[in-house]
C-alpha cells in the first residue's frame, strides 16, 4: 500500500469536507472504515481507509490522479457549505496539486 501525500481532502457522504494535514494520524479523524465515504491525497489520487476502529489508515488505492472527480467534489462542498461564506469560490489553480493546496489553504471547519 501507497501512503497518501498531504494534504488528504476527506468527503463525507453529506459532501463536507475535511482536511487532513498528517495522513498517519487519519485514526484520530476517522474512528473506522465504515466511517470513511471519499478522499483523495495532496496528488489527487484516491484513498481508502483500512484498519481496525481505533488503528484506521489511508492508502493510496489508484496511482493516476482523478481530477475530474476530485473537482467536482471541491465543486459541490463550496456551492453546498462555503456558500455560507460569500467571500469564499473555489480555487482556480489549473495544475491539480496547486489546487489541491489552495483547497486546504482556504478550508474552513464548519
Amino acid at each position: 500500500m501507497t501512503d497518501p501525500a498531504d494534504p488528504v481532502l476527506l468527503f463525507d457522504e453529506d459532501g463536507r469536507m475535511f482536511i487532513l494535514h498528517e495522513p498517519a494520524v487519519a485514526n484520530e479523524l476517522i474512528d473506522s472504515v465504515d466511517e470513511f465515504v471519499e478522499g483523495y491525497d495532496g496528488r489527487g489520487r484516491p484513498v481508502c481507509a483500512y484498519g481496525k476502529p481505533g488503528q484506521v489508515g489511508l492508502a493510496v488505492v489508484a496511482m493516476e490522479a482523478q481530477s475530474e472527480e476530485l473537482r467536482a467534489r471541491v465543486a459541490r462542498y463550496y456551492s453546498i457549505f462555503a456558500a455560507r461564506h460569500p467571500t469564499r469560490t473555489p480555487p482556480r489553480d489549473t495544475d491539480l496539486v496547486a489546487f489541491i493546496r489552495s483547497v486546504a489553504d482556504d478550508w474552513i471547519e464548519e
